[in-house]
This record gives C-alpha cells, structure tokens and sequence, in this order.
C-alpha cells in the first residue's frame, strides 16, 4: 500500500474506536516520575495477546512484539524477557492473571491482551495491571482495519505510556528526514522520505532527481514544509501527507532554508538570503496570508530560527557576537539576547514542546555534540558526542531527542535517537543513508 493511501485511509475514511475499559490510576503503585533523572525503570512483561483463531493469534503476537520493542527503546520500561514467562496467552485467557506467577519474576506491570478477527476488522483488547496490588491500571478496546495493526499497537503503547507516567507518548508518530544514495550515474541523490518512529512503513515522498533540504513537521497537522530545488530553483514546498497535495508556498531569490513552524502551525520561521547580497537573515511568513516579515537586520550570518511554544520568542544561530552561539529574541525580532557563553561554536537550535529546554549541537575540540540548555542559559548539558552529530528535533512530548551522525572517515550517515536523559542510544533503520530527520505530532 502507497503511503499516501495509507495517511488517507488511517487519518481520513477508517472507523478507528477505542473504548475505555476499568482504569484504577489513583490505586497504582507502578509508576514512574520521569521528573527524576534516576528513576528506575518500571519491569514490564508483555506476553503475546491471545487469539482464539491461529490468524488472531499471530495478529496477537505481532501486536505485543512491536508494543515490546517500544519500551525496549523507552527510558520508564525495562522489560522482563517473554522466555522466562510462566503463564501463557492462553491460561490468562481462560484462567486470569496469576499474579504470584508474575511477582516471582519481579514483574510490576503487566500488560495482557485479546485478538479477534470479525466481519473483516480488527478487534484489539488490552488491560494493564499492577502486579503488586493486583489491581487493572486502565484497559481499551480498539477496533479498526486490519491492515493499522501497527498503528494500534504503538496507540496503545502510548496510552499504557500515560498510565505509568502521566504524560503523553511518542509511539504513533513519524520521522521525515533525507535520504541520500547514489543514482546508476554515481550522482549523489537526496529525497525525501518519512517512516515510523520505529522504523516501519519506509516510504520516500521524492524521487531524487532535485536535491531537497530541511523537512519538519508541521506540529499539529500531518503535513511537511521542506525545500527543493525541483527546475533549478531553491523554494518552499508544503506537502500534505493523507492526500499527497504538494504547493509551492515560497519561491524567493537566494537560499530559502532552515523553516520551522510555530507551535500553533500557523508560522513559519525560515531563513533567506533574498536582497541583503547572500547574507541570511531569519524572516517569518504567514501561513494563511502569506505575508513575509524579515525579522533580524545584522550583516553577519542569522539563521536556525526555532519557536517557543508559546510562540513569543524565537531562538536562533548567530555570529554576531564573533563565532556561531545561540541566541534568544521576541518574535518580533526584538530584545535579541545571547544564550550561550561556554567554549566551543553552537548551532541548529531547537526549542522542547514543553518549553524548558532547548537542544543543540556545539562543536569543542573538534568533536560534536549534542546538548540541552535551559532558556535561561543554565544547566546546560550534553548527551553525546561524535565526530559529526547535527540537526536535534524533538519527540512531541519533548522527552526523546532524534538526530543524524556521520561516522568517522566515511561518508555514512543515520538517524540516532536519545532519551533526554542521555540514556537509551539507538540508531533508526535505513535502508540508505540519512539525515535532517523531524518528528511529526502524535498521530490519532
């Protein structure tokens, strides 16, 4: 199935229900305060969901395969292997959860489930327990086409994300970035591409015959800005992802580059280098208007821009203080103030959704990292570093980091993401090389 029809049919035609079933959060033991940078993972087990026929039944083990591999990648699980499971999908079905069984191997959260195929639909039902006080967490019955198995498995990964933490998930997302291979001429071809946060449903959106830049989502719709060079000139695309529409929503001289929307998806900071003799300045367009504001006047080089949420101030790349360092200004471009002081040259700034902390790669010593600061400029800390680390967004709960890396004397880049507490490293699989990548709003 083409991807597009995929966003169509998912986001636009399909009769997707979920239902609530017993939830008791305010008796729950398991949980975890992801506040506290030492706390200790939540052991979860996930058997396989049962299913009375062997087609639901490997819909079943599917289902909790990929609910498994989110929390493998999740800083609050820590997952108990299935081998040392005493109950099977089967027994629980039939007999309950026996809860001693599962306290044995130091389970505290269980999530079980049932699988049924009926009148061509899917009909998924999952219940999360407390193991120690014995007691169901919360519960939903989801009901779709059977061809979106994936996405309720990572919708219900996301919902027991909520149960143990309070906050929301990041599962039933995307991840837009570049693809780069080399054509039958040994040309260097870049298109654009998205997948699932885990990797699946790998699809590009261009065929590399233009080189295209800078993607990022739009945050509250499915719908992508980036830029291309398609005939030669470099300009602004808008790509709606359930219908495949595509307009040109800046065509401007010089560089069109680095466009990022407000938290609101109504702007869009870019940078462009049109009627200042290339020296990029950082403007601001109305999405419904399509009006162009220019928002810093400085003959040095202004770029990155990146909203805070609550879309009144802007941080930014400059030199204007004699190399690369972040910066922070109204949205209206004024009361620019310098963020960053410590050694090395900072760049590709990006705000959290939650507003408190902004990303960034700084180069020290010849080594890159990636860091978060504060909008205050304090507690600022780095969580990797490599020989070439670039282009930090955010997960939409702003609690998971993605970026691309660039090996040591190759030329091979991927796509990596990291906990923001500087913990579970993990590299995304692509089949070519990859950069530039985005996270797209949760997907409902």
């Amino acid at each position: 199935m083409g991807f597009f029809a995929y966003g169509t049919a998912m986001l636009k035609t399909i009769a997707f229900l979920g239902l609530l079933l017993l939830a008791l959060p305010a008796q729950a033991r398991v949980q975890i305060d992801l506040s506290q940078p030492g706390a200790a993972p939540i052991p979860t087990a996930v058997p396989a969901f049962y299913g009375a026929s062997p087609e639901a039944g490997r819909m079943g083990a599917d289902l909790a395969g990929v609910i498994r591999n989110n929390f493998a990648n999740s800083t609050p699980f820590k997952l108990v292997n299935p081998n040392a499971y005493l109950q099977t999908p089967a027994q629980i079905a039939s007999d309950g959860v026996a809860f001693t069984d599962w306290k044995g191997l130091n389970v505290d959260g269980l999530v079980t489930g049932n699988v049924a195929l009926e009148d061509g639909l899917l009909k998924v039902e999952y219940r999360l327990f407390d193991v120690n006080t014995q007691q169901q967490l919360g519960g939903k019955r989801y009901t779709v086409d059977p061809q979106f198995w994936r996405h309720v498995a990572h919708r219900i990964s996301d919902d027991i994300y909520k149960e143990l933490t309070g906050e929301d998930g990041y599962f039933a997302t995307r991840v837009v970035h570049i693809g780069e291979s080399r054509g039958l001429d040994n040309k260097r071809q870049t298109k654009l591409c998205v997948m699932d946060q885990d990797g699946a449903n790998y699809q590009c959106l261009t065929d590399g015959s233009s080189l295209v830049m800078s993607p990022r989502f739009n945050p509250t719709l499915q719908k992508i800005i980036y830029m291309s060079y398609a005939n030669g000139m470099p300009r602004l695309y808008f790509l709606d992802m359930p219908t495949g529409q595509q307009t040109i929503i800046g065509d401007f001289e010089g560089l069109n580059s680095t466009p990022r929307f407000n938290a609101q998806g109504s702007k869009v900071a870019m940078t462009l280098t049109a009627g200042h003799e290339g020296n990029p300045e950082i403007y601001e367009m109305d999405m419904t208007s399509r009006a162009l504001k220019r928002l810093t006047f400085w003959r040095g080089i202004d770029t990155s821009p990146s909203y805070s949420p609550d879309g009144k101030q802007i941080v930014f790349n400059s030199d204007r203080g004699g190399q690369p360092a972040l910066y922070i200004m109204d949205s209206n471009g004024a009361n620019a103030r310098r963020l960053t002081y410590n050694e090395g040259r900072y760049y590709a700034p990006a705000w959290s959704p939650r507003g408190d902390l902004i990303a960034f790669v700084v180069q020290r010593a010849g080594v890159f990292h990636i860091g978060v600061i504060d909008p205050n400029g304090q507690e600022e800390r780095l969580l990797t570093d490599s020989y070439m680390d670039d282009s930090p967004t955010w997960a939409p709960n702003g609690r998971v980091l993605v970026f691309s890396r660039q090996q040591s004397r190759s030329d091979r880049t991927r796509i990596m993401t990291i906990d923001l507490t500087g913990y579970n490293l993990r590299e995304l699989p692509t089949p070519t090389n990859a950069s530039d990548p985005a996270w797209s709003p949760l997907i409902r």
